[in-house]
Formats: C-alpha cells, sequence, structure tokens
C-alpha cells in the first residue's frame, strides 16, 4: 500500500507537477480560493505532506503569505480524506485492471509523460489490491485472543493510543495509508469502534509530523504552514478528547458501516477547517512571532530558486537551476563593472564586493552542482538527462569566468599612484577588451540554454574580435616600451597580466557558449 500512494504521488507529480505547482500559485489570492486549491491539489496527489512541502517552498521564497498557507494546508487535509474515500470504493477488477494498464505505459511507452502516468495508474491498481488483499487476510484476525486483549487494554487508554497510532504514522510517512488500514481493520471487526476513532485521532497528528522535519532548515516562513497545520489538529485533538466517549456512544448505531473510520476522519478534516479557517490570519501572525524568519532583513539565501520538492518534476527542476544560473550571471557581471571602473578610474578596486560575488557565485555553483546530481537519479528522459549535463557544464564554465574575473580585479588590491596609471592607450585597449567580454557573457547562458545558432555565431565573431585586440594591445604596448612610455613602463607586468586573464575568461565564455549543440 505505501509503495502504491508513492508510486501514485511520483507519477502524478512527474507527469503533471508543473502544471500543478502553476495551478496552485495562480490560486493562492485569498483565503477561500486557497483552500478550495489545497483541497483539489491533494485529492490529485494524494498527499498532504506533498502540498505542504511545495506551499512551503512558496512560502520560504515569499511568494505567498502565512495566511495563504495556513488555508492551503486546512484544504489539503480534506482533500487527503476524500481520497482516502475514493480509495475504498475497491471492486477487486479495478485494481487489476489498473495495473495492467499501468504496466503496459510505463513499460512500452516512448513518450516520457504517458510513463508517468502508467507509474500512476499501477501505483493506483497496487493500493486497491492491497486494500482488498488487507481486508480478506484481517478475518481470521478477529479470532485472534491476543490481539483482542492488546485492543481491549487499548481502549481504556485514549491517549496511549493516539500517540502509539501518531508515532506510526510518522514512521509510514502516509496518513492516508494509516487510516485506509485502520478502516479496513474496524470494519473487519478488528479494532474496537472507540480504539479506531482514537487512532483516526493519532493518525491526523502523525501525519503533520513528516513535513515539520522536512521544513526544519527552512526559513521561519517556510515551517509555518507545517507547524501552524500541527497546531490546528493537536488543538482539535485536545478539545475532542473528553467528548470521545460521548461521540463513540453517539456513533455506535452506524458502527457496522464499513466506512465510518473513513467518515470520521473527514469529519475531523473538515472540523479543524471550520474552527480555524476564519483565523488563519490571527494564527499567521503568532506564527510569525514566535517562528520568525532566520535569516537577517537584507539577506539572501545561498539558493532561491532550488527546491528539492521539485525532483520527483525534473523538467520543474531543470528550470528552476536555470534561474540560479542567471544569478550566477548577475554576480559576474557586477564584478565586470566594478573591474571596468578600476581601469578607467585608476582607483583601487572594491575587493569586498568581488570576494563577497566570487563567494556567493561558489556556494550556488555547489548546490546547483548538488542538485543536479540529484535530479540524474530519478527516472528522467534522455532529453532531461542530457540537459543535467550540459547545465553542469555551464556551472563549471561559469564557475571559472567568476574566478578568473576576481583574480584580475585582485590585481588592483594595492592603492595606485599617478605614476602608475595606464597610458591613455592602454587604458582604452583593455576597456575595449572588457566591453567585448561583457557583450559576450551577456549572451552566452541564452545562447548555450536555447541553442540559438545565429547568436552562437555572434559569439564566435566576438571572440575573434577579442584576440586581434589582444594581439593589437599587446604589440602596442611593447611599442610603448620601446619609446619609454613612462605609464608603459610601469604597469607592463599588470597590463600583460589582465590580456591574459581577459582571453582565459572569454575562452571559457566561449565554451559555454557552445554547450547544447
Amino acid at each position: 500500500m505505501l509503495w502504491g500512494i508513492r508510486l501514485v504521488r511520483t507519477g502524478v507529480m512527474r507527469a503533471f507537477g508543473g502544471s500543478l505547482r502553476v495551478a496552485l500559485g495562480k490560486s493562492l489570492t485569498g483565503r477561500v480560493r486557497s483552500f478550495v486549491a489545497g483541497l483539489g491539489i491533494t485529492v490529485v496527489l494524494q498527499s498532504s505532506t506533498a502540498t505542504a512541502l511545495i506551499i512551503s517552498a512558496f512560502a520560504a521564497k515569499g511568494l505567498v503569505t502565512t495566511t495563504v498557507a495556513l488555508a492551503v494546508m486546512l484544504g489539503a487535509d480534506i482533500g487527503t480524506s476524500i481520497a482516502a474515500q475514493i480509495l475504498s470504493f475497491n471492486p477487486t477488477w479495478i485494481a487489476y485492471v489498473a495495473i495492467f494498464v499501468g504496466v503496459m505505459l510505463h513499460g512500452r511507452s516512448s513518450v516520457y509523460a504517458r510513463r508517468q502516468i502508467g507509474r500512476a495508474l499501477l501505483g493506483l491498481g497496487l493500493v486497491l489490491l492491497a486494500l482488498s488483499l488487507l481486508r480478506s487476510s484481517s478475518e481470521p484476525l478477529r479470532q485472534s485472543e491476543v490481539l483482542g486483549y492488546v485492543f481491549a487494554a487499548l481502549e481504556g487508554e485514549v491517549l496511549l493510543t493516539v500517540f502509539l497510532t501518531a508515532i506510526l504514522t510518522w514512521l509510514v510517512h502516509s496518513s492516508l495509508a494509516v487510516v485506509l488500514l485502520i478502516a479496513a481493520m474496524s470494519a473487519s471487526g478488528v479494532i474496537p469502534f472507540g480504539t479506531g476513532l482514537a487512532m483516526v485521532l493519532g493518525a491526523n497528528i502523525g501525519g503533520t509530523l513528516p513535513p515539520i522535519l522536512a521544513t526544519l532548515q527552512a526559513s521561519g516562513q517556510g515551517q509555518h504552514a507545517a507547524i501552524g497545520n500541527a497546531c490546528f489538529k493537536l488543538i482539535a485533538t485536545v478539545i475532542l478528547l473528553p467528548f470521545l466517549p460521548i461521540i463513540v456512544e453517539q456513533l455506535a448505531p452506524y458502527s457496522d458501516n464499513q466506512q465510518i473510520m473513513l467518515h470520521a476522519h473527514m469529519g475531523f478534516n473538515c472540523l479543524v477547517a471550520l474552527i480555524f479557517l476564519p483565523w488563519v490570519g490571527t494564527a499567521a501572525r503568532l506564527m510569525e512571532h514566535f517562528f520568525p524568519n532566520t535569516l537577517p532583513p537584507g539577506v539572501e539565501p545561498t539558493t532561491k530558486y532550488l527546491d528539492r520538492e521539485l525532483l520527483s518534476s525534473p523538467a520543474l527542476a531543470l528550470t528552476s537551476t536555470t534561474r540560479e544560473l542567471y544569478r550566477i550571471n548577475e554576480c559576474i557581471e557586477g564584478s565586470l563593472a566594478i573591474l571596468t571602473q578600476c581601469i578607467s578610474s585608476n582607483l583601487p578596486a572594491d575587493l569586498e564586493i568581488v570576494y563577497i560575488n566570487q563567494e556567493r557565485v561558489t556556494l550556488i555553483a555547489e548546490e546547483v552542482k548538488l542538485f543536479l546530481t540529484e535530479i540524474s537519479r530519478e527516472e528522467i528522459s534522455d532529453a532531461d538527462s542530457k540537459t543535467v549535463m550540459d547545465l553542469l557544464l555551464l556551472t563549471t564554465n561559469l564557475w571559472h569566468v567568476s574566478d578568473l574575473v576576481a583574480n584580475a580585479a585582485d590585481q588592483f588590491g594595492t592603492t595606485s599612484n599617478a605614476q602608475d596609471r595606464f597610458s591613455e592607450d592602454g587604458e582604452a585597449e583593455l576597456l575595449g577588451i572588457l566591453e567585448v567580454i561583457r557583450n559576450g557573457l551577456h549572451v552566452a547562458l541564452s545562447t548555450a540554454l536555447q541553442n540559438d545558432y545565429k547568436v552562437r555565431k555572434t559569439i564566435q565573431k566576438l571572440r575573434k574580435d577579442l584576440e586581434k585586440l589582444v594581439d593589437h594591445s599587446r604589440s602596442s604596448h611593447f611599442a610603448r616600451l620601446e619609446a619609454r612610455d613612462v605609464s608603459a613602463v610601469n604597469t607592463s607586468a599588470l597590463h600583460n597580466e589582465l590580456l591574459r586573464d581577459f582571453s582565459r575568461i572569454f575562452y571559457h565564455i566561449h565554451t559555454a557558449s557552445k554547450i547544447g549543440t
């Protein structure tokens, strides 16, 4: 059952993950619409944990408010209840049909999306088959004296029952699977009615633990949805526990209904939504007070777009990686601007900014490489696999460009004086070469990502122009040295080192532009 639920979730995410995330993002405009969006997405994904991680990623990036995130989670809880109701209707023949169609699509289709739809159908069939087998195999358990003693003892220990079920749910990471298990065993008479209701409460609490643990490293805002949802369910459980004997007594006439535990699960989550949906704004303010952002104001996280929840949807994961590469480009352009200013104004470089940019590029590049490695471990198409390799090469070349720009700027680390100033001709030559480098860097990344042949020819032309400019500058510099130009003599070593670095910088820019051909 657990493996089947995972197959459904990963299959749906890989086939429709992009569309689901876009739909969710467009729906997050108010608490009611957010509530409905969370409900709908979770019915499809069959996992409130998956929805929690998606909305937490949005919140951590500041794309949604805490109020909206909490409303989504209230809808997600009802969504997983509806998913449980749907899966409980289990004609066995549907399970076999779903497994057969799923195997055929996943094993024989060459289209990536169809293979993932087959994966989801296979998972659905396994879940339905598991429930059918569970019902038939649990019948003999009704005659077990040992199991009868265990559940008889638990019937008087409500808190212990809730706690043990919460731990079990956390261990299996699926409240849906545990609730379906409780429903099947209750329908077979293995679990007493009162104990089953307490176990449903425990399953709801345990289902909130995986999202909390998964968002521990996120910013405060990224944790709010998971922690707030856990608080909602915990408060509702505390309110209901004193009245549980009365609820058991009132529902006792319906205990023979095989769906009663699923109805109880649905009723509990509807009650939680009814109580707390009007108060999500107040809850959001409390979350922001007790769990503030861990990053100081104005400090950006290392990566803004990498989201490990996207790993189940490779196309989205690769898109988020390209956005980080554009951030690397921005850092390099910032360092190039400082280098240009140093040459034109004869002032010392602001090395602190250059060092910050280089450190940021290094950290982003490391995160991107790890992220791409994780993508490659998933089941991805041949085209996506090639894209992963291209992005790894792009990341490496951009890092080299950043390192060489920082090295060139480092040459201006000491205060210059009038006699160390470049000659007018030497300064113009270096600035002309830097202009070619900026133009190449500006389009190289887009050229590689979009595989634009026309722009790639432009970069090849720029490379030839740069080689000519470097050769001309070197020859002119030697001519100035022969003429005993004081500025040329004083800046000779720096001039030649910069020409060397500029040539190496454009080599990596040109190499980056050819990736993807």
